[in-house]
């Protein structure tokens, strides 16, 4: 078991639906401006992580910038608003 201080705790994604994928949760708990990058370590699934940023965004109305990293290692997500 390990204790977490407060600042720790706030930064942990919480999964509060089955469904729910950790990528998921972090994008959810992004701020305006803040970004994730997703290795392909990450990322399971055999398409990109576009459609998780897209779903969030048509459902919460924030925005996103999406890309892929120059080496191919894996994508960034940017919460814009």
């Amino acid at each position: 078991m390990k204790k977490l201080s407060v600042e720790e705790a706030a930064e942990l994604p919480l999964i509060k639906n089955g469904r729910e994928t950790v990528v998921s949760a972090m994008l959810k708990q992004l701020k305006p401006g803040e970004a994730l990058i997703i290795t392909r370590a990450d990322w399971k699934a055999k398409g990109a992580p576009y459609r998780i940023a897209n779903a969030i965004a048509r459902k919460t109305g924030r925005k996103f910038e999406k890309g892929r990293l120059p080496d191919g290692s894996g994508w960034v997500v940017k919460r814009v608003s």
